[in-house]
């Protein structure tokens, strides 16, 4: 298996380097046809922005990302107000939830930069529907889902964007561009780009938004600045970086062990030889330790079963069963809805006349390096997804993002991924259709 792992990624380098600059050309070209108002003498295109005193809605959340946001906007001339919103009901959790301290600090910090208007919006309601059902519904069938992408979709450039007057702007903390027409851009800063976060939201929430911390070369920049505007304590608080309805101190499993009932049941290595036991499939995620102790070996979750309710895992965290070479995405959203999938992909310089689709950038985890791809069309709508070099730990339910360099054009669900030499599905987890 190794062996063929290495041909396969021989084979496909050999075509990149030509494809690069095949599509560079196609960009360039494609910029300074549809952008000459907004260039400059180097070609790079300029980040809109509204006109000083336009009015501009910042979602606050207490933390400091959204709170330079709020300061930067307003040293700038804007008319700013902030809103805060409660996405979750801390009545009726069992848990840990830092709402009402949020909702303090956001009332502090725009005290402090003479922002008078300030007010709490309520979307539990919203966020129970569109997001927290159906991240449980996943885990139960055995997926691997991001509630902050469909939070971004459903709640804050949903139901909260839709509050907004159209005269007036949103803004929000992300760490993304904004480009003319509502294209969405990586952050200046590699290391806290979230545009994979918004890769759901549609070009026309986009280009009502502004992001000025995209424009920011590292989080210590925006630090010192929260340090200069005197909020201290804003810039000392600690990152949130949990799912928020679990708080920051609960495990993932107890929490969600309260919404979903499934039971225990055999964790066996890839021949089928039982090597322990589980404790619920929807604890465990494809690529991460399995904890479960087995001769000397660390064992590593490679799938998972849900028609017999058993848990499959390999020796080491580098098995050649953890890699996979391709997948099959589900309900697709192109960002640019005006740049049709047709026209990008008739646009885009491809391999050959024998070759379908087009080279991409993919990530399938936030925190991933891109990976070249070859992105096609089927017939049923579905997107797939061909990567030059085996991605580890792909899982169905996780979001395939597409970029074209730093151009995040949009992604779609993860419903089927196959190894890197064969077109046969390798798990037989259920998937929510």
């Amino acid at each position: 298996m190794h062996k063929q792992f290495i041909l396969f990624q021989s084979q496909q380098r050999l075509i990149l380097k030509e494809l690069q600059q095949q599509r560079q050309l196609w960009l360039r070209r494609h910029f300074i046809s549809t952008n000459t108002k907004h260039t400059n003498n180097n070609n790079e295109i300029h980040t809109l922005k509204p006109k000083p005193g336009d009015r501009v809605i910042v979602a606050m959340s207490g933390g400091v990302d959204s709170s330079v946001t709020a300061a930067l906007l307003k040293s700038q001339g804007y008319r700013v107000q902030g809103i805060y919103m409660r996405n979750w009901d801390t009545s009726d959790e069992r848990g840990e939830c830092t709402s009402v301290q949020d909702w303090q600090d956001v009332q502090r910090t725009c005290e402090l930069l003479k922002i008078d208007d300030c007010k709490q919006v309520n979307f539990v309601k919203e966020y129970w529907t569109d997001v927290f059902q159906q991240t449980i519904d996943d885990y139960a069938h055995g997926l691997t889902p991001n509630p902050d992408i469909q939070c971004n979709r459903h709640v804050k450039f949903g139901a909260l964007l839709n509050q907004v007057p159209e005269n007036t702007w949103l803004a929000t903390g992300h760490y993304c561009r904004s480009m003319e027409g509502g294209k969405l851009y990586r952050g200046r800063d590699r290391k806290k780009d979230q545009s994979y976060f918004l890769s759901s939201v549609t070009s026309n929430a986009i280009q009502r938004t502004l992001f000025p911390l995209g424009e920011f070369q590292s989080k210590s920049q925006v630090k010192t600045m929260a340090h200069e505007l005197g909020l201290h304590d804003i810039a000392k608080k600690r990152e949130s970086m949990g799912i928020c309805f679990i708080g920051q101190r609960r495990r993932f499993a107890d929490f969600m062990s309260e919404y979903i009932d499934q039971a225990p049941g055999p964790a066996v290595d890839l021949q089928g030889r039982m090597i322990g036991q589980h404790q619920g499939l929807f604890k465990y995620t494809v690529g991460q330790a399995s904890k479960i102790c087995f001769g000397s070996d660390k064992w590593f979750v490679a799938e998972k079963r849900l028609n017999d309710n058993t848990l499959v895992c390999v020796p080491g965290s580098t098995h050649p069963a953890l890699f996979h070479g391709s997948c099959t995405a589900r309900d697709w959203i192109w960002i640019d809805k005006e740049n049709t999938p047709q026209s990008l992909f008739k646009s885009i310089p491809s391999l050959d006349s024998n070759e379908e689709g087009v080279l991409v950038d993919a990530q399938v985890r936030y925190r991933m390096a891109p990976q070249k791809a070859r992105l096609s069309k089927l017939q049923d709508g579905r997107y797939h997804l061909n990567f030059l070099n085996p991605i580890r730990a792909m899982a169905p339910g996780q979001q395939v993002v597409v970029y074209l360099d730093d151009w995040c054009l949009g992604g779609g669900t993860i419903q089927n991924i196959y190894n890197a030499t064969t077109t046969t599905t390798t798990t037989t987890t259920t998937t929510i259709l």
